[in-house]
């Protein structure tokens, strides 16, 4: 055991109580304090830990015995020598013979105990938060420095554990701030001091129209009228002058822009605080014109809940696989039924079909679906290696087998194996994996020991295998193993009242990926989507959307452009230069650039955001248009300002 450390060595043990634990907080804070305390003062144990006074229960931060820390401790205080420290608020020492005191104390005599030293550890208003402690395997003598170092020790333990609770309680109120946020019906806008908009709820979103990485950084003028915005710095320059008011009521003649740039009046409370020296607002907005708000959101409700409905009705699918065709229909009714066996299947059908979405239904919905999947290209393995891949190899089994490495067929013990592309398998190959599928066993590379395993198979392909069976270059016996319960997924063109459920499935998908909001397809695109042969079946229709999301600039998808076939766009040709190629000023590109935006505002009846709006001709989003507008001194059309 570590000797107690001597007083010439008393700089050495304060050391350890400041830089041991300096550059840690929370757990790793107490560790490295009951580690070298257990260390200055030369015991076999020490321990902190919190209390948890309805349970009447230590419970440790750290725990140091014998050269270890304990993983678990939590013990009740009855019958301890931690009760008298926990309840009677007061320092206990017991020099020796703990035992004979604490007798029925099984812990104590698990741990050799002799000694015990012991003090509380307070919060601000004297509460007990918990103790400091220690113990020895042989008497532990009341002397002065080492009384001394140990309340040095217990009053770094109590400052942390004080930080720790304040940590806690402000975590907590930022999570009741956020529940209060998140919950309130009216839209809660935070400001700085220039009003910039650093936070804002879902009302809020829900009340302009847009999501919260729109509004954050964005000015809050920016989404006021002129007359509101000068009504808002009114308001802000009568709260901050007013000493004590902290509060100011806006009433419902206060007019606000929505994303879209469309009004509506409002009424709204304007608050001012500071933290840490910096001034913040907080405006409260509620749309007077409820009654109409509440019949849009219930007209909302009830054509998404009846869309939904519909679906329901429509759409038979399992897993991520859509469609409600008669061919699908078949497929999934057949599926259902031969997932809860464990036959073999063998799926047929053209690249791009989504063959791998068999596989994982299948599984997902067998007896084995809290086993393993795995999945094996057959088309992407090298010859040389597929019978390694397959079935494992043992170290040594050829140059470069360095280890033993598990199989495909091993992984999948228990579970289900899919082996897609299935008939670029080698013959040779093909006899090894028909004795799998008859027998259940096999050996890997290299090995003498005949492995057993229960695996599901299920087998893709877009070959003609039977075909490949006349022609000897598939087996015919693994071939009608394989195709126990055939199931073949019908093309793209086989069911074309499905391309606009999977065209509208996969724009959600992606504008969620990208972050974008899009409008539904118009019934042109839909009637091109499905009169293509979509020879990439599914597959090409995913990458058809994909390439129309990235394409369109605006909200509506550019679904012509994208097809394919479409022509590249054509960059617009440059001007011929004139005969002088005079340079222009700065007034002059902006009476250029004024005089543009004055026809795009004149072609769209003065309407900025949304479909057909100004920002969209221009290319330009919606803030960017505005702000250039109000730079260069733009007139909008009068329709439009009234």
């Amino acid at each position: 055991m570590t000797a107690p450390i001597t007083l010439a060595s008393d700089e050495a043990a304060l050391r350890l109580v400041v830089e041991g634990t300096v550059s840690e907080t929370g757990v790793d804070f107490f560790r490295a304090l009951v580690k070298n305390l257990a260390a200055a003062m030369g015991t076999s144990g020490a321990w902190v830990t919190e209390y948890l006074p309805e349970k009447r229960r230590l419970r440790p931060f750290a725990f140091w015995l014998e050269g270890e820390f304990v993983p678990f401790y939590e013990h009740p205080i009855d019958g301890t020598p931690c009760e008298a420290v926990v309840t009677g608020k007061k320092l206990v020492h017991y020099p020796d013979r703990i035992l004979e005191i604490y007798p029925n104390n099984g812990n104590l005599k698990a741990m050799r105990a002799v000694s015990y030293l012991g003090v509380p550890l307070f919060d601000a208003d004297q509460a007990v938060l918990g103790h400091l402690a220690v113990l020895d395997t042989k008497p532990l003598p009341a002397q002065p420095r080492l009384m001394s170092l140990f309340e040095i020790f217990a009053a770094r333990a109590a400052a942390e554990h004080r930080r720790l609770k304040v940590e806690q309680q402000s975590r907590a109120r930022e999570e009741q701030l956020a529940a209060l946020l998140e919950g309130a019906m009216d839209a809660i806008i935070v400001l700085d001091a220039a009003s910039a908009i650093i936070r804002v709820n879902p009302a809020a979103e829900r009340l302009f129209g847009c999501t919260a990485e729109d509004l954050v950084g964005e000015q809050l003028r920016d989404f006021l009228p002129a007359v509101g915005a000068a009504q808002f710095d009114a308001f802000v320059k009568e709260l901050d002058a007013q000493e004590g008011r902290r509060q100011l009521w806006i009433p419902q003649s206060f007019p606000v822009q929505r994303w879209d740039k469309t009004a509506f009046p409002a009424e709204a409370t304007l608050s001012r605080f500071e933290n840490r020296g910096q001034v913040f607002h907080t405006l409260i907005l509620r749309n007077v014109d409820e009654r109409l708000a509440a019949e849009r959101r219930i007209e909302l409700l009830t054509a998404e809940a009846e869309y939904l409905r519909e679906s329901a009705r429509n759409v038979a699918g399992m897993g991520e696989m859509l469609g409600a065709s008669p061919a699908m229909k078949e497929l999934f009714e057949s599926l259902q039924r031969v997932a809860a066996t464990d036959a073999t299947v063998l799926v047929t059908g053209e690249t791009g079909t989504g063959k791998e979405l068999i596989a994982h239904s299948l599984h997902a919905a067998s007896s084995r679906h809290q086993k393993a999947l795995v999945r094996v290209n057959c088309a992407a393995i090298p010859g040389t290696l597929m019978e390694s891949e397959f079935f494992g190899h043992e170290r040594g089994a050829f140059t470069g087998a360095t280890a033993r490495r598990e199989g495909r067929f091993a992984l999948a013990d228990g579970g289900t194996i899919f082996l897609d592309e299935v008939g670029e398998l080698p013959l040779d190959l093909q006899a090894k994996l028909l004795r799998v599928l008859q027998e259940g066993e096999f050996e890997p590379l290299g090995g003498t020991r005949t492995r057993k395993v229960d695996v599901r198979v299920v087998a893709a392909t877009n070959r003609d295998l039977g075909n490949m069976v006349r022609e000897g270059k598939f087996r015919e016996d693994l071939f009608y193993r394989l195709n126990v319960f055939p199931l073949r997924v019908p093309p793209l063109r086989e069911r074309a009242g499905d391309v606009p459920l999977l065209a509208r499935a996969f724009i959600e998908r992606l504008a969620r990926r990208m972050g974008r909001r899009l409008e539904p397809l118009r019934p042109h695109d839909l009637q091109r989507l499905q009169e293509y042969h979509w020879p990439g079946n599914v597959r090409e229709l995913q990458n058809v959307i994909e390439r129309a999301i990235i394409l369109s600039p605006g909200t509506r998808l550019d679904v012509d452009r994208a097809m394919p076939g479409a022509a590249s766009p054509r960059p617009p040709a440059e001007p011929a230069p004139a005969d002088d190629a005079r340079i222009l000023s700065i007034r002059e590109l902006e009476a250029l650039e004024r005089s543009n935006i004055e026809r795009a505002l004149a072609a769209c009846g003065g309407k900025i955001a949304g479909q057909n709006g100004a920002a969209q001709r221009l290319g330009l989003a919606p803030s960017t248009l505005s702000s250039r507008i109000k730079a260069l001194g733009v007139q909008r059309p009068q329709a439009a300002a009234a």
